[in-house]
């Protein structure tokens, strides 16, 4: 009779589990649902409708034409064709298109991130890991700037990150499509934007991590990956660049050997060391708030304490990479070379055990989230300048200086823009000079008598440009001339426009 009970009893609750299988699954799923949610509704709420960053009206401006090669044609040296082609179909999606169309791709690219991202730390870790990680991932100012923004690196993070996925599938299932899928994707991330290659030590890190017993032979196979995916980039982008220009390995040159080998094998001085350590550090404060440093010596602390080298290993084969970016500083955003950097920092985030400690550090990062999240809802700061310049009543016939941080969104026809350059700033000053003499008026923007320093970037002061102002540039050219106050902005006094007069 008790053997019968039992029976009955595992009958019932195998048809209850098979009756209700789908909610039970539901359920599993929960946290990954509402967490996705959360995420679109912090993203695709709230894209930009205006070209914010350096390089955002150039990439507006090309993703209006009708001629994909024209317009990569007049791209800068850092071409970007799968965005590039991307964005002059999504401006189709109206007759009156706008930068929100451009922003719309950077989402849905975030979008496809934070699944292959949550699945990838899923598979790795373990579920409960990979909901802890996805949530800092929506407040991290730097990630939701990239994927709110005209800008091309939610792309390159997009099929990296896939890239990555695929990988740790083919590392567990040895099936040749997962191969397939990640040469794939790392090809096209190597086509969009070169300089993402900087980050391939993630997939030793992951090889390392991972494999049992078979790590040379995974290692050998991704040197395959490697070297294909490179070498079919430089391929496409050839014959792409081919059908756009003249000179294409002209450009090809500039892009690998020019921009990027002296961007990483050059200028390694130990003063330079320390101006990366410091901009690795500012970016990781600004970009990713105190939080994330924290979790850093928290997690390394315990990692090292309890031996688990392997795993170590793996997140430091991010910070590598990171370490370099650095160097790039200038890229403005936060420094945008470093954006995959927000997906170890959430890994990390998601590690810590102590749930007080967890969830006091999501608090702080959500604070830090929503001082950049207020001051991309105000009017962007560019329009506030252009207002001031209209308040003052310029001519085209007079002169006005402005810093080249003001150059992207404010290209005026009687602008001459101050941007470090030793010679062009004897030019800028003579002329300036001249046209005193001339009698013509002369204005000067506050960004250009402070640059390089208090420079806005988007709507906040660039993270390294928060230095002392008395050694600008034109800091002894103007001593001594008389600069009278022509417009001004209570509530933004470093867009003050000045008149300069002998």
């Amino acid at each position: 009779m008790i053997n019968l009970f039992k029976k009955l009893k595992v009958l019932i609750n195998l048809q209850w589990n098979q009756k209700f299988k789908f909610l039970f699954l539901k359920n599993k799923f929960s946290n990954f649902i509402i967490l996705t949610i959360i995420f679109i509704f912090t993203r695709f709420l709230f894209l930009a409708n205006y070209p914010h960053f350096y390089d955002s009206p150039e990439y507006l401006r090309e993703s209006l034409g009708t001629n994909f090669y024209l317009s990569l044609a007049k791209s800068h040296e850092s071409v970007h064709p799968i965005w590039l082609y991307l964005s002059q179909v999504f401006q189709k999606i109206n007759i009156d298109s706008t930068a929100w169309e451009i922003s719309l791709i950077s989402a849905i690219s975030g979008l496809i991130t934070i699944f292959a991202f949550y699945f990838f730390i899923k598979i790795l870790f373990k579920q409960r890991i990979a909901d802890k990680a996805l949530l800092p991932l929506i407040f991290f100012p730097h990630l939701w700037l990239i994927q709110t923004n005209i800008m091309h690196e939610s792309i390159d993070v997009a099929l990296f990150i896939s890239a990555l996925l695929f990988y740790l599938l083919f590392i567990d299932k040895n099936k040749f499509i997962y191969f397939f899928f990640s040469l794939t994707c790392l090809t096209m991330a190597f086509l969009d934007f070169i300089g993402i290659a900087i980050w391939v030590s993630a997939f030793i890190g992951l090889i390392v991590y991972r494999s049992k017993g078979n790590v040379f032979k995974n290692l050998f196979i991704y040197a395959l990956e490697l070297l294909l995916s490179i070498s079919l980039s430089i391929v496409f982008l050839y014959l792409l660049l081919n059908k756009a220009i003249d000179n294409p390995l002209e450009r090809l040159n500039d892009l690998l050997f020019v921009y990027g080998k002296s961007g990483i094998f050059e200028g390694w001085s130990l003063l330079n060391i320390i101006r990366m350590f410091r901009n690795n550090l500012f970016v990781l404060y600004y970009g990713y708030s105190l939080a994330a440093i924290v979790a850093i010596f928290i997690v390394f602390f315990n990692l090292i304490k309890n031996k688990k080298n392997k795993l170590l290993l793996f997140i430091i084969s991010f910070f590598i990479p990171f370490f370099l970016t650095g160097k790039f500083w200038y890229g403005g955003l936060y420094g945008r070379y470093s954006i995959m950097i927000a997906f170890p920092l959430a890994l990390i985030l998601a590690l810590i055990k102590n749930k007080k400690i967890y969830w006091s550090l999501m608090g702080i990062l959500i604070f830090y989230f929503g001082f950049t999240f207020c001051s991309y809802l105000k009017t962007p700061i560019p329009e506030i300048q252009r207002d001031l310049i209209k308040k003052a009543k310029i001519n085209e016939s007079d002169l006005i200086i402005l810093s080249d941080y003001q150059r992207p969104q404010l290209n005026l026809p009687n602008a001459v823009f101050i941007n470090g350059d030793l010679q062009e700033q004897i030019k800028t000053e003579s002329l300036i000079e001249e046209s005193l003499f001339d009698h013509k008026k002369v204005f000067i923007s506050q960004q250009a008598i402070d640059f390089p320093y208090w420079q806005y970037d988007g709507q906040e002061i660039h993270i390294i440009s928060k230095s002392n102002s008395d050694k600008a540039v034109l800091n002894d050219f103007i001593n001594g001339k008389e600069l009278d106050l022509v417009t001004k902005n209570n509530n933004y006094p470093l867009l003050n426009i000045y008149q300069i007069k002998r």
